[in-house]
């Protein structure tokens, strides 16, 4: 397989147990810390959307590995040669990626193909984005309501922003990167309640604030390789809600309690019940999660003082939560133990061994060739190439790859050569078992 091939489909397979565990992970420590308050626990689930997405690519970078060590084997090489040395065997684990060729090439096609569908879309939403934005008017604000807009805007710290109407909004939505807009549905400031319009201006200023939009995008953007996973939509719902309790506390302090923002919640919820968006934009509305009855339970709750350390303990366990988490997906993506290599030169005719098997012979070996162009370019390197392999239950060699490289066309010579190798197959209490080793190639041009 090639590097590319091989990083996807150890992407996608990492990715459809190690999406759960991290989802499962990231809601004990979201309870955990709860009792701080909507902000701890957004920051909960950011880390585990990141997470989610960053953790099949580590492991199938090959991060968590037991990497063999650089040099290790006999010296004195003969010019332009290569001399092996065949690792130790561990029992494998599973085929997951010894695949059928084809359908090792139909599923990277097929993931790539709908990871470029996910990128189209996020596009094609900030395109609408920036209709909206182009297809908007420029609000004349009375003066009362100007004056509630620029004091929002002072305490918010929140400066340029604008505030303008379309057709195309049922409720207020923020959008925009640096020059960042209010958009509302036309008439909204002038037939809303004073508090009622007070209240979404708050929330809205809220999320310029904190910039959840370049957020937003900046989530999606970092999800786009495991978008498919039905369980990494449930993790951005979770942020998306998460982040809505975040603004409803910090426009609530804005207002004159938070029973009257509330109140005023229930109210712009009824208002719009009855209107429809046109479209569907990566922008953040006041009722973008669909909890308005947790986030008035949230606000009606008074929440009990916590101590700095009772929260530097909570933080403590979200760490170790996490720590956890991440190891024991690199552990069982990988296997980490193994024995100290025994060597077998190019004229030997015994691989490695270990105590567990037994029986295991080179029975033919196809020599491993220096790449001819490099010499006669003499465009040469000294180095290690190491090839993981999987040795069937019949002796033939599956699953190569390259744990470490050297140069493509040295990998290349070496992959060609080991594939073609032929064992005796390795025996467990009698019965022939597929293994996995490690073959390092030293390349020495001295």
């Amino acid at each position: 397989m090639s590097g590319l091939e091989t990083f996807v489909l150890g992407y996608l397979v990492n990715s459809l147990w190690q999406v759960p565990l991290v989802c499962a992970a990231g809601y004990g420590s979201a309870r955990l810390v709860r009792r701080l308050g909507p902000e701890a626990e957004h920051r909960v689930w950011v880390a585990a959307l990141l997470i989610a997405a960053i953790l099949p690519g580590l492991g199938a970078a090959g991060f968590g590995m037991a990497w063999l060590p650089h040099g290790f084997g006999a010296a004195g090489a003969a010019a332009g040669t290569a001399q092996v040395t065949v690792g130790a065997f561990t029992q494998s684990a599973g085929t997951a990626l010894d695949l059928p060729p084809g359908l090792r090439h139909g599923a990277t096609i097929v993931y790539l193909g709908l990871v470029l569908f996910l990128c189209g879309r996020l596009i094609w939403g900030l395109m609408q984005s920036e209709r909206l934005r182009r297809g908007s008017r420029r609000v004349v604000l009375t003066a009362k309501r100007e004056t509630a807009w620029r004091r929002g805007c002072r305490v918010f710290e929140v400066s340029g922003a604008e505030i303008a109407s379309t057709a195309m909004v049922a409720g207020p939505l923020t959008l925009g990167f640096r020059r960042r807009m209010l958009l509302v549905p036309p008439g909204f400031m002038e037939t809303a309640e004073a508090s009622d319009a007070e209240a979404a201006l708050a929330h809205e200023l809220a999320h310029m604030r904190r910039r959840d939009f370049a957020k937003n995008v900046l989530y999606e953007l970092v999800s786009l390789p495991v978008g498919y996973h039905p369980m990494m939509r449930w993790l951005k719902v979770q942020v998306r809600q998460s982040r809505e309790l975040v603004c409803d506390a910090m426009a609530a302090e804005f207002v004159t309690t938070r029973e009257n923002y509330a109140r005023s919640l229930l109210r712009l919820a009824s208002l719009m019940s009855n209107q429809a968006q046109a479209i569907n934009v990566h922008a953040i509305g006041i009722f973008d999660a669909n909890i308005l009855e947790k986030r008035v339970m949230s606000l009606m709750t008074k929440r009990r003082e916590t101590g700095g350390l009772l929260r530097a303990g909570f933080a403590a366990a979200c760490v170790l939560v996490g720590l956890a988490t991440c190891g024991s997906a690199l552990a069982l993506r990988l296997e980490v133990k193994e024995l100290p290599p025994a060597t077998a030169t190019a004229d030997s005719s015994h691989a490695g061994t270990d105590k567990d098997f037994v029986g295991v012979k080179v029975l033919y070996r196809k020599p491993v060739a220096y790449p001819a162009k490099a010499k006669a370019d003499k465009d040469t390197v000294d180095g290690v190439c190491v090839i993981g392999a999987t040795i069937n239950a019949d002796g033939t060699v599956s699953n190569l790859h390259v744990v470490r490289g050297l140069r493509e066309d040295y990998d290349q010579s070496a992959l060609d050569a080991v594939k073609d190798w032929r064992f005796s197959p390795a025996l467990k209490d009698g019965k022939p078992v597929a293994v996995q080793t490690k073959i390092q190639i030293d390349f020495s041009i001295k």
